[in-house]
């Protein structure tokens, strides 16, 4: 099992589980936002979605597709293709042998650039898809609507990697 190959899957299986349980929200709550989150839950979708797609493009070396806007939000058919193209990229990056490659991070807080190796790029992808998920969950939370199963082991039992040991239990 390829380690790094799982946590992209797990964060594609968890970004297509926040979208369906999102495409049920009125428009006054996916504008709904709370204190110490990117932004609205509409807008941090949007950004999660624009965030795997520049990922990959600097992993895959492609030119990036251009950003959906986020306000006003671009509707769940075109988020959904969107996270579909990204993830999918995403997986396809992760693929490529990484063990010697680096990619060029450019910042801006500090201002510079750096060599980062592919895997710890690709964490950071996986990391930043999980810390806006996690924002609007705590938003889902607050509006009342429950979010979904979106941990590890949500991700094992529903791919399978949770196997009953014959005997116990």
């Amino acid at each position: 099992m390829d380690l790094i190959t799982e946590f992209l899957r797990h964060n594609t299986m968890m970004n297509d589980r926040l979208v369906a349980a999102c495409r049920s929200l009125t428009p006054e709550q996916l504008s709904a936002t709370a204190a110490g989150t990117y932004g609205n839950v509409g807008a941090t979708l949007v950004h999660i979605a624009n965030a795997q797609e520049g990922y990959a493009a600097r992993l895959l070396e492609v030119e990036r597709p251009e950003r959906l806007a986020e306000d006003p939000f671009p509707g769940f058919d075109a988020l959904a293709e969107r996270f579909a193209h990204g993830n999918e990229r995403l997986e396809e990056a992760a693929t490529r042998p990484a063990s010697d490659r680096q990619v060029t991070v450019t910042g801006d807080d500090p201002p510079g650039s750096w060599w980062m190796p592919v895997t710890l790029f690709l964490l950071q992808a996986v990391n930043h898809g999980t810390e806006h998920r996690s924002q609007v969950a705590t938003v889902l939370t607050q509006l009342g609507v429950e979010p979904p199963e979106m941990d590890g082991w949500a991700y094992f039992f529903a791919s399978g990697h949770m196997v009953p040991v014959e005997g116990l239990g």
